[in-house]
């Protein structure tokens, strides 16, 4: 593929990174197995180092919503590269996110809503309300402007501008809401300069990592919360793994983006920033790993991984009502010990997540997958089967 003026290459290379999808699967039950580690106490676990193992290595599994930033960030580069390439508009590339993303988590939130309502109206609140499960609210609880943040996936900064303190309905759409803004910045790049995405996208990325560490220093991060600075920089390592990986022409440019990295890296271990640390642990690991590429997308034992990470998003979607409300029900019926929650309930409940996952892909995800009815041309391009699946942030 020809990489174009856009990002300031002259060589054909092979843009498409075929074994995302395995770690789009594996960041994706991580996340589905974190959510099902609230059936799991800590105080119970404190109790014995094998007890506070199994429940610090569920809970640490939030690690996988920082690897969908990552893979996020190099396939949206691959997209606004895809877009300029076919002298697609800015207006189109946006177009194509939100057909994507919308309609399937309007679905989802009814969805939500519906189970809420149900539980409530038949005296089992207790079901989405107790201790053993990401707590929702009632429909009702949530005034009318926090609504229309939940809708419009504004909800987490939303409370900056106007109306009561943030309420995400469906207690895990608080990273979708980050992706909107992190799309919203391509879509911004890709309409002020679309043959200098590169430059655009780096300069914005130096300016934003500046504003973050001021406001960490000053000790005002938490006004940036629920806004993309606060976590842009793990979407930025995504960004520059697609650069070292395709884009970069020559040996020093390459080690500069690894050593760059690597500093990213450091700063996360030397700050006790885990999240930042892992997002450019696994940048790094994408490119170590970019020349067995093909081997690990055609590796039999990793389909599994494969098949959920191309159905992500509707597991992300999907997953938390079961576990929510199957770690209750089981806890009810007698699975209520430790070790009975974390070596029966825990693997149950997350099962049952991805089955309703895998039911809401076949029955809504699969019908937005192609391009908006408003947008006659056809997707084209080697990298549209990636771009079809690009989306990739559950929390």
């Amino acid at each position: 593929m020809e990489t174009g003026p856009g990002y300031g290459a002259t060589h054909a290379r092979q843009t498409r990174y075929e074994s995302l999808d395995a770690w789009r699967g594996l960041a994706c039950l991580m996340v589905v197995v974190h959510h099902a580690g609230y059936a799991l106490s800590r105080a119970e676990a404190a109790g014995s180092w094998p007890g506070w193992l199994a429940w610090y290595l569920t809970r640490r599994m939030s690690l996988g919503v920082t690897l969908f930033f990552v893979i996020s960030g190099y396939c949206i580069a691959a997209s606004l590269e895809a877009t300029r390439q076919r002298g697609d508009t800015a207006w189109a590339f946006l177009g194509r996110r939100v057909w994507r993303i919308y309609p399937p988590y309007w679905m989802a939130l009814l969805g939500f809503m519906a189970v809420v309502a149900v539980l409530d109206s038949a005296g089992f609140a207790r079901y989405f309300c107790g201790p053993l499960g990401v707590q929702l609210d009632v429909p009702a609880a949530l005034d009318w402007r926090q609504w229309l943040g939940n809708l419009t996936l504004t909800e987490t900064w939303r409370p900056h501008v106007w109306g009561p303190e943030r309420n995400v309905f469906t207690g895990v759409a608080w990273s979708l809401c980050f992706e909107e803004q992190f799309y919203f910045l391509g879509f911004l790049a890709l309409c002020l300069a679309p043959r200098r995405l590169a430059r655009v996208l780096a300069v914005a990325t130096l300016a934003i990592v500046v504003l973050r560490i001021a406001a960490w220093q000053t000790g005002r991060l938490q006004l940036l919360s629920g806004t993309f600075p606060l976590l842009w920089h793990e979407f930025a390592v995504g960004l520059a793994v697609y650069y070292r990986l395709n884009v970069a022409q020559t040996r020093v440019e390459r080690r500069l983006v690894e050593l760059g990295l690597v500093a990213v890296f450091a700063a996360g271990i030397l700050t006790e920033g885990r999240n930042t640390a892992t997002a450019a642990a696994f940048g790094l690991a994408l490119v170590a790993l970019r020349p067995l590429d093909r081997w690990a997308a055609a590796a039999r034992w990793l389909g599994p991984f494969r098949a959920c990470g191309q159905r992500c998003y509707s597991i992300y979607l999907a997953h938390l009502p079961l576990g929510v409300v199957g770690s209750h029900w089981l806890h009810e019926v007698g699975l209520s010990g430790f070790w009975t929650r974390a070596l029966i309930v825990v693997p149950l409940v997350s099962a049952a997540g991805v089955a309703a996952g895998w039911l809401f892909h076949a029955a809504v995800e699969s019908h937005f997958l192609g391009r908006p009815p408003w947008h006659g041309r056809r997707v084209g391009g080697s990298l549209a089967p990636e771009l079809a699946r690009g989306w990739s942030t559950p929390s």
